[in-house]
This record gives structure tokens, C-alpha cells and sequence, in this order.
């Protein structure tokens, strides 16, 4: 009987230890993948950021209007008259059945509805 415990008990720490070891490996490969995806995520965050700040300089108003000076003849570029904003009320709607100049029938409004044909 002491024989049976006593190799059971072996048996039993034996089990023990090779899931514990298991369990190791197992917890150190999530840790390197969580160390490799949070590496993932500080280099998006630095991209996000290079791509914040160089927007802000591309939208700055100065550098808009030097850009607008320096292509106005080839763009031909003028500004916009407060005559020119009108509300999208104001704007009337496209009529149905329009054929265009190669004569292929434009969409009608049931692409607006999100029906594409």
C-alpha cells in the first residue's frame, strides 16, 4: 500500500512539474508577443503623430495662401464671393432621365439610397 502512494505521489509531482514547465513556456511566448505587439502599437502612435504634425503644417493657412499665390495664373484661381454660398436647399435636384453626351444614361437616385446597380 505504502509502495502504491509512494509511486502515485511521484507520478503525481513528476505530472506536476511537466505542466508547470508547460505553463512557463506558454506564459513566456504570450509575454513576447505582447511585448511585440505593444511595439506594433508605439510605432502606429509615432506614425500617428509624425502624420498629425505634418498635416497641420500642410493645413496652415499661410502656407495655403502663399501656395494659392504662387499657381494662381495656372490654376486660375479667384476668390470665392459671399454671392457664391448659397444653402444646399437653394440647389435644385437632377432631373431624371438625362442622358449624357455619349448618350449612356446617368444613375438616378437610387444610387443615392444606396442601391448600385
Amino acid at each position: 500500500m505504502i509502495r502504491w502512494l509512494q509511486l502515485s505521489s511521484i507520478a503525481f509531482v513528476a505530472v506536476a512539474a511537466l505542466l508547470v514547465f508547460q505553463l512557463k513556456y506558454r506564459t513566456e511566448a504570450v509575454s513576447e508577443r505582447v511585448v511585440a505587439l505593444q511595439r506594433n502599437v508605439d510605432a502606429e502612435q509615432e506614425t500617428i503623430s509624425l502624420l498629425r504634425a505634418e498635416w497641420s503644417f500642410l493645413v496652415q493657412p499661410s502656407r495655403i495662401q502663399a501656395l494659392v499665390e504662387r499657381h494662381r495664373e495656372r490654376l486660375q484661381l479667384e476668390p470665392v464671393n459671399p454671392e457664391q454660398i448659397i444653402h444646399l436647399d437653394a440647389v435644385p435636384a437632377r432631373p431624371v432621365g438625362i442622358v449624357a453626351v455619349d448618350n449612356t444614361p446617368l444613375r438616378t437616385s437610387s444610387v443615392a439610397n444606396g442601391d448600385q446597380k
